[in-house]
């Protein structure tokens, strides 16, 4: 078969960070791997980057299967938006969505006319099964992993669920696939950046997060080798999307000496990680040090206290927080990350925060808005207070529910919050220090990213956006 797979261009990806995180579609070329290897034809398109309509893709590449990735909540109306088009210009087509959030919340996808299969298992192993099923005039029912639609808008499911797939004998992404948009992909100050996988899934069970309710908790890893043949093949500038690097002592010193007897040098790698694990891995640090000239780690650092951490269910302490700062530090490694912001916060609360980030000087910190993301428990436990269902402000920086401060009071502490950190272009580092990292051909795309971070720091931004009574109306 002839197979488009799309990534569709997020509405909401104006707000917050989303312009200083634009990644490849790396599940989309593992599934392109898998199709090319079944003997299907596959194409990618990044909607983000693409000038091409597509009504024009359709008739250029003439597909029989499209594949709509919806990775996050957000995707959810562009998802749906692009499905009916493609059913409009072609009800022959079939239109199958997949993706993280589609797969966790497929209830987000109901009353839709234009969708023919969700997938809710890996894409690796369901779509190669149901293009072949389709090829081959077999019942599509028979596919496991699966939801179809029975008529009146809502969505069945096939019977039993497919395994996890074993990822030693996992193909390698296809990133030729997604060359054309290359330029485009960027993280923080870094760019053309290549994301790389070598671990799926979390044995944590933090409040607010998908990913282990998704995997039922399951840790895999990819074959030492498999991940250095694709380390060889990315870029100088490397992003380990693994939740939980380093969690596995053993196999991550296993993967480090391959990678290392390998030869390759990356320019710079971030890797995310919690700091219980960093803490007591300073030996592990050292020993992947030596892969990249600037290394840096993600935290979730979450909150500055102990009732904060409990709270979100995080099973750590913030004396594990500090010891996994310096950790980082002592090692060389460049440490950054997030803290959650309850709207439950009080104005102490933010001062507590602020002072927290000063002392250990955490400057190139981010901060969320706690959000019940749906698929998870969090989020059917929070219905009843919810009070925005908008699948566009699910984006980590809106309020879905009336804080305990006034609305405008909470955004100015909020973005005073903001104003802390290395983004802002005013403060802490200026707009020519962001650029030394930068190619000279990026300077100009780097510095238009820089100038819409600067809304993170203006109350305004957020309260345009905020749906929410306003307390002065």
């Amino acid at each position: 078969m002839r197979v488009l797979l799309v990534k569709p261009r997020s509405s909401a990806a104006h707000f917050g960070l989303a312009p200083f995180f634009r990644t490849e579609p790396l599940g989309l070329e593992y599934i392109s791997a898998a199709l090319g290897a079944s003997g299907h034809q596959v194409r990618i398109v990044d909607m983000s980057f693409e000038r091409r309509t597509m009504a024009r893709l359709i008739k250029s590449f003439q597909p029989e299967m499209v594949g709509i990735s919806c990775v996050h909540i957000l995707d959810a109306a562009a998802t749906l938006q692009l499905a009916g088009e493609i059913k409009r210009m072609d009800p022959a087509i079939f239109v199958a969505v997949g993706g993280h959030a589609a797969a966790s919340y497929p209830k987000a996808f109901e009353q839709s006319r234009g969708i023919d299969a969700i997938c809710t298992g890996e894409g690796e192993g369901t779509m190669p099964a149901l293009c072949d099923a389709l090829a081959q005039r077999r019942p599509v029912e028979d596919v496991p992993s699966l939801l179809l639609p029975t008529g009146d808008g809502r969505f069945a499911a096939t019977g039993k669920a497919r395994e996890w797939l074993d990822l030693d004998h996992a193909l390698c992404p296809d990133r030729a696939a997604v060359e054309a948009y290359r330029k485009n992909y960027v993280c923080l100050n870094y760019m053309p950046v290549w994301t790389l996988e070598t671990t799926r899934g979390c044995r944590h069970h933090c409040k607010f997060c998908s990913v282990w309710q998704f995997y039922k908790g399951s840790c895999r890893y990819h074959a030492a080798r498999n991940v250095r043949a694709d380390f060889e093949q990315t870029g100088k500038n490397v992003f380990v999307i693994d939740d939980l690097f380093w969690s596995n002592p053993a196999r991550s010193e296993e993967l480090c000496r391959e990678l290392l007897a390998s030869g390759e040098r990356k320019n710079w790698m971030l890797v995310q990680s919690r700091v219980d694990l960093v803490s007591e891995s300073a030996d592990l640090l050292r020993l992947w040090r030596p892969l990249a000239r600037n290394f840096d780690i993600f935290f979730g650092f979450e909150s500055p206290t102990r009732k904060g951490l409990d709270s979100l269910h995080k099973g750590t302490d913030v004396s594990k927080t500090l010891d996994a700062i310096r950790v980082a530090r002592e090692c060389g490694f460049g440490v950054t990350g997030n803290f959650i912001v309850d709207p439950d916060f009080s104005e102490e609360d933010f001062a507590e925060l602020w002072e927290f980030i000063e002392t250990h000087k955490l400057y190139r910190s981010g901060f969320t808005i706690l959000t019940p993301l749906p698929g998870t428990r969090y989020f059917e436990q929070s219905k009843a207070q919810l009070e925005v269902l908008d699948w566009n402000q699910y984006d980590l920086h809106h309020l879905l529910w009336k804080p305990r401060l006034p609305v405008e009071r909470f955004f100015e502490l909020y973005c005073e919050t903001w104003r802390r950190t290395v983004l802002n272009a005013g403060g802490r580092k200026k707009w020519w220090q962001w650029l030394r990292n930068v190619d000279l051909r990026h300077i100009g795309h780097m510095a238009r990213i820089l100038a819409r971070a600067q809304q993170l720091m203006d109350p305004r931004a957020y309260l345009a956006e905020c749906t929410l009574p306003k307390d002065s109306q």
